[in-house]
């Protein structure tokens, strides 16, 4: 018996032995020189779990990449600035990478340079990681430049962390129509808008830096898209810092009014809580709150709501803006007409959502408190007449009656998820 027995003893040693060896040699990063040949091939057969590994090197592409409905996929390089996806030459996509009805997707360091348009794009996808990346284009701020470079757009759990994102002619990082979110550590610059969160429900943002751009950080809500209302989201620990670059969008699209010099801008949106951020040195403003009345741009959607409600600014470091303001949009030459091209730091439109405005005439929903000392505010107050010569009549500088208090909200819905990534 020991005789027969030892001989299948040691071949089944040998067969762990062997197994173990090949579950440590794990995935194998993909040959450099036939990246761009096999790539999209690798995408098309990839499955379940799949980690698909890129190597350090720059590779010149010249179509999209894409992946559609596999789960659980990591898409990984060497690191932001190591592996080097470049679309200069693109002939053939609308973006650099686009990612589709994925449910569970990984995208963490390598960069997407120069693609046709938006650079990396997640639409409608579940459980999102992007990390260490980055998106640019090397020639500059051009009108020609891709919309976005980071951008997840109606997706669901998304955890976007220590990336950076450069000259994109509408916003380096977009967040859109989206749930559960968390957007920390990444850093935004030359860029139309910096950092935007549009029509998105629940989300942090936070441990950001926006320098460089025409506008540091965004909060908008949008009409006529498929998920109206953005809600509750919070803002802190950011720094916005000398956001004075030029506006180089396209005319026509809404980035395009943002005047040069802005830090933030909240849009009609809903339950927004700011605190705790640096924001200095802006030749325009520091913080603005409007409505999309104050646009005059029109909207079919029913369920859209134009008005911002529960504002609450309190605790942020707003300082150094010395101007002069901008004189090249819109917004800009209203500033030189009524204020006298003088900077502000906080401004609001003054068209406030009906159901906050008391018998008094008093509003409520709107808590500018603890942002620093001498603030310059303005409450342009639009509502009652939006000509330059109407605002100039009306406007008021009392800061007193925003000095409130509003309850902070529960954005927790994510962290059951974030707990594991």
């Amino acid at each position: 018996m020991k005789l027969s027995f030892l001989p299948t003893l040691f071949i089944a040693l040998l067969l762990l032995g062997t197994g173990c060896q090949t579950a440590e040699k794990g995935p194998q990063v993909m040959d450099a020189k036939d990246l761009i040949k096999n790539i999209q091939k690798r995408l098309i057969e990839a499955k379940a779990g799949d980690q698909i590994l890129l190597p350090a090197g720059t590779f010149d592409f010249k179509r999209s990449i894409s992946l559609n409905d596999t789960p659980d996929i990591t898409i990984k390089g060497a690191g932001k600035g190591k592996t080097i996806l470049s679309f200069k030459g693109q002939i053939e996509g609308a973006e650099g990478m686009l990612i589709k009805n994925v449910n569970g997707i990984t995208l963490e360091g390598f960069t997407i340079s120069d693609s046709k348009g938006d650079a990396i794009k997640v639409q409608g996808c579940t459980n999102v990681v992007m990390r260490d990346l980055e998106t640019t284009w090397t020639n500059g701020q051009l009108a020609t430049n891709g919309a976005y470079g980071l951008y997840p757009v109606s997706s669901t759990n998304v955890l976007m962390e220590k990336c950076e994102a450069s000259y994109a002619m509408d916003a380096g990082i977009y967040v859109g129509q989206s749930k559960n979110v968390v957007v920390r550590d990444n850093y935004v610059h030359h860029n139309v808008a910096g950092l935007e969160i549009e029509n998105t429900i629940n989300g942090e943002v936070y441990n950001n830096i926006a320098k460089n751009n025409t506008g540091g950080m965004l909060i908008f809500d949008m009409p006529d898209l498929p998920q109206a209302n953005g809600d509750r989201i919070k803002f802190y620990n950011n720094i916005m810092e000398g956001n004075n670059g030029k506006n180089f969008a396209p005319k026509g699209m809404v980035v395009s009014t943002i005047p040069p010099g802005s830090g933030m801008i909240i849009m009609s949106h809903s339950n927004i809580e700011a605190h705790h951020n640096t924001i200095t040195n802006h030749n325009t403003l520091g913080i603005a709150v409007n409505s999309w009345l104050f646009t005059g741009v029109p909207f079919k959607s029913e369920n859209f709501d134009p008005f911002c409600s529960n504002i609450n600014l309190h605790d942020n470091v707003i300082s150094g803006n010395v101007g002069p303001a901008d004189k090249t949009s819109e917004y800009g030459q209203l500033f030189t007409a009524v204020l006298g091209g003088k900077p502000v730091d906080i401004i609001t439109d003054g068209i406030f959502k009906p159901s906050s405005i008391g018998e008094n005439g008093q509003v409520t929903g709107y808590c500018f408190k603890n942002n620093g000392d001498n603030i310059k505010f303005v409450n342009l107050n639009a509502g009652m007449g939006a000509a330059p010569e109407d605002i100039a009549k009306n406007m008021t500088t009392d800061l007193s009656q925003f000095d409130c208090d509003l309850p902070s909200f529960d954005t927790s819905e994510h962290d059951k998820w974030l707990a594991v990534k």
